[in-house]
């Protein structure tokens, strides 16, 4: 009894809190205000501006001065309940699809619709199976034989058919069909005063089936219709002939239109006096050909084009017409108009005794398991937990939902946003792009971005498993907004009188997405493909460093990137390399008389810090938190202008550096044979740079040959075999030779013959050598250690 008290109370109080928020009346707030009904300590009642302005959800606590940016994203918000309960039901079909207590949209559903005429055959073929057994499908012969406009012959047929089925046939069609798991959110935006009772559900999962099963049904309607119709043409003809009324026929066209009319009350629900709903609905764009599939054939004038065509007509469209139809429309018009034509056409060959047989079967035996959570974050853990959201779904797509959908205002933004997504996400064709700038990167690169640029704001590890980082990307994004929009209340003029119109515009999603998201991604594409001369710091048209200085921080930046890619320790560097990058880029592109100032400092004394730290993390291998710790130490001092540690620290630093690089066993694994090439090629390429030699290009497959392979002791091979003394850093082609020579004796020539041939003077340094033993390993290993405190200037 106290548990159920407590429960009620806490529950008026929370919905007291809804209710004392006044919700903006903008398709921002009614797209996801079930999202958002706690999403901030501000009463969104304060967020209207002298004029009386409303401002999205997001933009709120910057018009209100509010001292600190909102820490929950609007996914997290709706966590604050007494209780959180996640119901499981299951449907039949017939039960989901009647009346209004299940109408879908798919608003956080980013894929859109993706199935092909593949994947609704695998559903038809099931489907008919289950229902009809060996009726469903029939041959060329028999289609022949059925097509005919007397009912009588159509009767014939069916009966002929339904003697030569066998009884088995009926377990078939009493066994029960399971359509697997369905994932919705309910919203709050269902208004019971225009659409009566019922609910609006956000489906997370399911939507290549729920629109594949409303094509279905839309077919059978059509086709009931169709042979309605016809049969009322048969009357009417008869009557004009004086051969007076089929009572039979009468009745069969009234039953099949009866029959017809059930399907679209099932397709979209009507009540009197109330305002029409589809089933379900797809965003605007893609909800074109949908609509009007479901709406079927009715005797409203057509408001668009594509309205004037008859449902009923797509399936004898020709390649013109249908090339028409759809050349104004997205892809997802395409998949759903090619669906509903091949299932339409699948339904000519079933007689009217099976497509009934068929409805039935799938209003009454076809199955769904329901799950409803209470929050979208229960819903996403649901869905990446089973491995769902269709095939080909990640939780940067999700990501790309929220920027585009849900924190950007206007409707073609908001498309224009997920356009642009989707072209910066196509793979690029090759992992340079001579003569152009990077347009496309793939999505895996927006990921790891987006991970990195929200660990740097947040100072927060973030997991990238499970789809966690949505919820921190989404915190990072709100983070920003408040920021920018904050800046913008500011900058914007104080004047009592001012008209709406001239008002700023909020600082928004895609906003976020051309400043943060876009930037971001190209930058670590850029750096991770070695695409130097895309730089605007690094562009060869820009004289603001020589040669040499150019060469030395390509040499720093690739070091990073072999290193970074490399070794698993060190990505988290990454999060400092690409902040480093966006600074720079962001000086190069101002005009500024202090632009050139802050890229000289960052290069001559952020970048050396950077590359540091990050051979730091690679010897001594850190703990993960030891290693954030670091980089945000590392973007704090970016931040206040410094670049010097604690001369304590610098020592540590130095000393474990020394005594990592003495010990490390490089040859053993390889992430270590990959950890020496880099630092290989980071030494050559200084050495080089003083003696003012070309530094090698295109040597990304660069790996290290082990020079001395027989030893005369097991100690002395178990200390100094793995060690960076005794391996030279070679190009791939030229190891594998080496590798072929198994003469003891002639082994160090051949090694030192191609030694020689090498780009790597380092590499060609050790050719000089007549014979290569013990002592020799020792001396080059000290040789490394010494270069090693001049390269990276080691106390």
């Amino acid at each position: 009894m106290l548990v159920a008290i407590l429960y009620i109370l806490i529950s008026c109080s929370l919905i007291k809190d809804a209710v004392s928020f006044t919700i903006p009346k903008s398709k921002l707030i009614t797209r996801c205000d079930h999202f958002i009904a706690t999403s901030t300590s501000t009463s969104l009642s304060q967020t209207s501006s002298d004029n009386g302005a409303s401002l999205p959800f997001f933009a709120a606590p910057a018009f209100t001065n509010s001292p600190q940016p909102p820490s929950q994203s609007t996914t997290q918000s709706t966590q604050q309940t007494a209780t959180q309960t996640t119901v499981t039901t299951r449907l039949p079909l017939g039960t989901l699809f009647d009346g209004r207590d299940y109408i879908f949209i798919t608003e956080s559903n980013v894929r859109g619709y993706e199935w092909t005429n593949k994947e609704t055959d695998v559903l038809l073929d099931d489907l008919m199976d289950a229902a009809l057994g060996n009726l469903g499908g029939v041959s060329d012969d028999y289609d022949k034989d059925t097509k005919g406009d007397e009912s009588s012959d159509n009767d014939k047929s069916e009966s002929k058919r339904e003697e030569t089925s066998n009884s088995n046939n009926l377990l078939t069609i009493t066994t029960d069909y399971e359509l697997s798991q369905i994932t919705l959110v309910p919203t709050s935006d269902w208004d019971s005063t225009t659409l009566g009772l019922g609910n609006r559900y956000d489906v997370y999962d399911g939507q290549q089936r729920l629109v594949t099963l409303n094509l279905l049904l839309a077919g059978l309607r059509n086709s009931f219709q169709s042979e309605a119709n016809e049969l009322l043409k048969v009357e009417e003809r008869n009557k004009v002939n004086g051969y007076g009324f089929s009572v039979g026929g009468g009745k069969r066209a009234v039953a099949l239109d009866a029959t017809a009319n059930e399907i679209s009350n099932m397709l979209m629900p009507t009540k009197v006096r109330k305002e029409d709903v589809m089933r379900i609905t797809l965003r605007k764009r893609d909800n074109v050909l949908l609509n009007q599939i479901l709406i079927g054939d009715t005797s409203t004038p057509a408001e668009s084009p594509e309205e004037e065509i008859s449902t009923q007509s797509y399936t004898s469209l020709t390649t013109k017409q249908k090339t028409q139809l759809l050349s104004p429309l997205s892809i997802a018009n395409t998949r759903i108009l090619n669906n509903f034509i091949h299932i339409s056409n699948r339904l000519t060959t079933l007689t009217t005794r099976e497509r009934l047989r068929l409805l039935d079967y799938i209003v009454e035996r076809v199955y769904l398991l329901v799950c409803i959570p209470e929050t979208s974050l229960i819903a996403r853990n649901i869905v990446m937990s089973q491995g769902r959201k269709g095939m080909d779904n990640e939780p940067v797509d999700d990501f790309k939902g929220l920027v585009c959908f849900r924190y950007t205002l206007e409707e073609s933004d908001m498309y224009d946003t997920f356009d642009s997504w989707d072209g910066l996400a196509v793979e690029p064709t090759s992992s340079k792009e001579e003569g152009s700038s990077v347009k496309s990167v793939g999505r895996d690169i927006i990921a790891s971005a987006c991970l990195l640029r929200a660990s740097a704001a947040l100072r927060t590890k973030i997991r990238s498993r499970g789809g966690d980082e949505v919820y921190e990307w989404e915190r990072w994004l709100r983070q920003e907004l408040w920021l920018q929009n904050k800046r913008l209340a500011q900058q914007q003029p104080q004047q009592e009188e001012i008209d709406s119109q001239d008002q700023v515009q909020p600082w928004q999603g895609k906003d976020f997405f051309l400043e943060e998201i876009e930037p971001s991604s190209i930058a670590l594409y850029k750096f991770r493909t070695g695409q130097w001369d895309e730089f605007a710091f690094l562009s060869s048209d820009k004289k603001s460093m020589t040669k040499k200085q150019r060469d030395i921080v390509i040499s720093r930046l690739t070091f990073l990137r072999d290193i970074t890619m490399g070794v698993t320790s060190t990505k988290e560097a990454e999060i400092a390399i690409l902040e480093l990058l966006l600074s720079l880029e962001y000086a190069a592109g101002s005009d500024s008389a202090s632009s050139k100032a802050i890229i000289s400092r960052y290069l001559d004394e952020i970048l050396p810090l950077i590359e540091k730290w990050t051979l730091w993390m690679a010897l001594t291998r850190p703990s993960p938190m030891q290693r954030h710790s670091r980089v945000f130490a590392l973007l704090d001092a970016m931040a206040m202008g410094s670049s010097k540690g604690s001369d304590d620290d610098e020592e540590d630093m130095a000393s474990s550096m020394k005594e990592g690089m003495n010990t490390y066993e490089f040859g053993v694994t390889a992430g270590g044979k990959r950890l020496a090439a880099a630092i290989l090629k980071r030494m050559n390429s200084h050495v080089m740079l003083q003696e003012r030699k070309n530094i090698p290009v295109d040597h990304d497959d660069a790996t290290v040959d082990m020079i001395q392979q027989n030893w005369s002791s097991e100690e002395e091979r178990e200390e100094w075999s793995t060690r960076i003394g005794n391996l030279a850093l070679v190009s791939q082609p030229q190891r594998r030779r080496a590798r072929g020579k198994k003469s003891d004796v002639s082994l160090w020539e051949s090694k030192s013959n191609l030694y020689k041939k090498e780009p790597w003077i380092l590499t060609k340094q050790l050719a000089e050598l007549d014979e290569w033993g013990v002592s020799d390993v020792k001396d080059q290993q000290k040789e490394i250690l010494s270069l090693m405190n001049e390269v990276w200037s080691l106390v």
